[in-house]
């Protein structure tokens, strides 16, 4: 009698599972089959998806052209117009199909890496600690799902990761290339390609070619009229820390102005003819300097001025030569403020403005909403740029520095990680949003570092999509499968650390033998007790390695918070000099960890174990 009540219940169970579900996996087969066009985005996402299906299941479903008859269920990967805004998609399932469509091609990539999320996975950062791939032998979509997302900004620019990880984490661009196969796999992906920099610097230092000649050092010797004046009439180059050569000429000589302008186009036909959007900044100063003969001070222009107008006869010359990009300037340092004379030319038709707060450093001040002079500042700004934008017909581009640790040694939080705050993020990003910029990108020097773990990144490329996002859902979401069985104990110790990180050391009424040095041991403390974490993993060695890295985590973060104390409490140049070798002696000895798991690069160990400790010799300890 009990076999067959058994046996009923497993057949209502299946019965169940085959009304309420559109079966793709069964016990290990496949029991659907993917249909999608045979080239471009669509086609690459049906390989996505059956690539990460077999991972899970051990399932390859077969892909099929839409032309061949199907016969069960399907994934059908379609471009349908009017699907969502921009490069958005949806997802529906209704009896034996899944569909994945959206208005452009890229946006069915997108959509089959939400439809892999929906199975369990998540790619919160690369290979092999970044990636939650999880083990069944069935796989269910059930029915009635229905998702429709549609992006924050419409122009999304990563800093770091190839092609397919951009794609991959919801990018709509990635760096410029000339080499083939990349360009091919870009293409299939069907992403943008962006190049930008501090490019004046080498137009003044080179000569470049339209026709593919190597570029050639230029010699001023026998043009000394174009070179700038300073204040005593001597021409001769204005370098910077970064334009060793110069960073402007005098472009009141029309010579010199003609010749600048060309080569700058041919840079761009030279470098990166078939972009799609570029942008070219002057050095990296806060003070561009300008020429100071009598002809260019009759001018009465600002920086910005010079900057824009040079860019008006840079983007007319490009746009003669064929060019079907966009074109960008910057507003940053030098060029930091608007124009107050010049005007863009076709009221900026097909150019970006990139507007790059940089003092602000990484949200170090708070978001841009609170009322810190710094972010004052720069709201002002802002608005005197819309003013001067009223007619534009470009786009507006944020250049923020959220994850950028040049400004941040001298900041404990900052220097492990800490800096910006999600919730941080999402209040800037809807006040951006407010004022009409619909492009985003975060400088990221050291770039690509997602140490201790990708938390904080993975949660701005959501935000990026989706600013109502319920933060405190998101973080649950990845502890719960970034650290499995130890999540709750991870966040805790996490969280604590946070907490400690942003608590300022203050000196004491009394000793400060008494109390400030506490939150070090508390961190100590913290470290030992992710221990109980690793035992609750077991043989797991992904988690376990997730764990390991945040212990070293909290290890460097009690050694932050030890040169803090040094610096605001006891004084002690020695004693701080050893923690911040101490640091040092950290990174290198786990340099190779580090960079095999892809959590940080030889570049970005290299940055935290020298220049930010360096910083911190130089500034507070003596010297290195």
């Amino acid at each position: 009698m009990a076999w067959g009540i058994s046996w009923v219940m497993l057949a209502v169970c299946l019965m169940a599972m085959a009304v309420g579900a559109v079966e793709l996996v069964r016990d290990g087969k496949p029991k659907a089959s993917i249909v999608a066009p045979s080239e471009g985005p669509p086609s690459y996402a049906a390989e996505v998806l059956q690539r990460y299906i077999e991972q899970v299941s051990g399932a390859k479903l077969p892909i099929v052209r839409e032309s061949q008859r199907v016969t069960g269920a399907k994934v059908v990967i379609r471009v349908r117009k009017g699907t969502a805004k921009l490069d958005g998609f949806r997802i529906k399932a209704n009896k034996d199909t899944v569909l994945i469509e959206a208005s452009i091609p890229r946006g069915c990539v997108y959509g089959a890496y939400a439809l892999l999320e929906e199975i369990g996975c998540r790619f919160y950062g690369p290979e092999p600690l970044g990636v939650v791939i999880p083990k069944k032998r069935n796989i269910s979509i059930r029915d009635g799902l229905d998702i429709l997302r549609e992006p924050a900004f419409e122009n999304r620019l990563p800093s770091y990761g190839g092609a397919e990880l951009n794609a991959c984490w919801g990018f709509n661009f990635t760096g410029y290339t000339k080499d083939p196969k990349r360009r091919e796999l870009i293409n299939r992906i069907g992403l943008k390609t962006w190049r930008w920099g501090h490019i004046w610097p080498q137009l003044i230092e080179y000569q470049f070619f339209a026709d593919g000649r190597p570029p050639v050092k230029m010699d001023y010797s026998d043009k000394q009229e174009w070179l700038p004046a300073d204040e005593q009439g001597v021409r001769r180059p204005n370098p910077s820390w970064d334009a060793p050569a110069g960073q402007t000429l005098c472009f009141s000589n029309p010579d010199a102005f003609k010749w600048f302008v060309e080569n700058a186009v041919n840079w761009v036909l030279y470098n990166c003819p078939d972009a799609d959007y570029i942008s070219m900044w002057s050095s990296d100063t806060a003070d561009l300097s300008l020429c100071k003969c009598e002809k260019c001070e009759a001018k009465g222009w600002s920086p910005t001025d010079w900057y824009l107008h040079i860019h008006n006869e840079i983007w007319r010359l490009l746009k003669a030569r064929g060019f079907k990009g966009i074109f960008g300037w910057i507003a940053y340092h030098g060029s930091e403020e608007p124009p107050q004379q010049v005007k863009l030319i076709e009221a900026g038709r097909d150019m970006d403005l990139l507007y790059a707060p940089r003092p602000r450093g990484a949200s170090m001040h708070g978001p841009i909403t609170n009322d810190h002079s710094v972010n004052v500042a720069y709201r002002e700004n802002i608005q005197r740029w819309c003013k001067y934008l009223s007619n534009f017909k470009g786009t507006r581009t944020v250049f923020e520095y959220y994850f950028d640790l040049v400004l941040l040694g001298h900041l404990p939080a900052g220097r492990v990680f800490l800096i910006p705050k999600p919730e941080d993020m999402k209040e800037e990003m809807r006040f951006y949003l407010s004022q009409g910029f619909n492009g985003f990108f975060d400088c990221d020097p050291p770039s690509g570092a997602f140490f201790p773990d990708p938390l904080r990144k993975w949660l701005y490329r959501k935000l990026l999509w989706d600013i109502n996002l319920d933060i405190e859902a998101a973080k649950r979401d990845f502890f719960q499968n970034y650290y499995g069985p130890a999540a709750k104990i991870v966040r805790e110790v996490r969280e604590e650390v946070e907490r400690l990180m942003f608590e300022e050391i203050k000196w004491p009424m009394w000793s400060p033998a008494h109390y400030a040095d506490r939150p070090i041991k508390r961190l100590r403390e913290l470290e030992a007790k992710l221990d109980e974490a690793i035992a609750k993993v077991g043989k797991d060695e992904i988690l376990r390695q997730r764990i390991e890295v945040m212990k070293l985590w909290v290890r460097y973060c009690a050694l932050a918070k030890e040169s803090e104390y040094h610096i605001k409490i006891t004084r002690d140049r020695q004693k701080g000099r050893e923690v911040e070798l101490s640091i040092r002696k950290l990174f290198e000895e786990n340099r190779d960890f580090l960079v095999k798991l892809g959590l940080m690069d030889e570049g970005a160990v290299k940055f935290v174990a020298e220049n930010v400790v360096d910083y911190n010799l130089n500034v507070y300890f003596g010297g290195k």
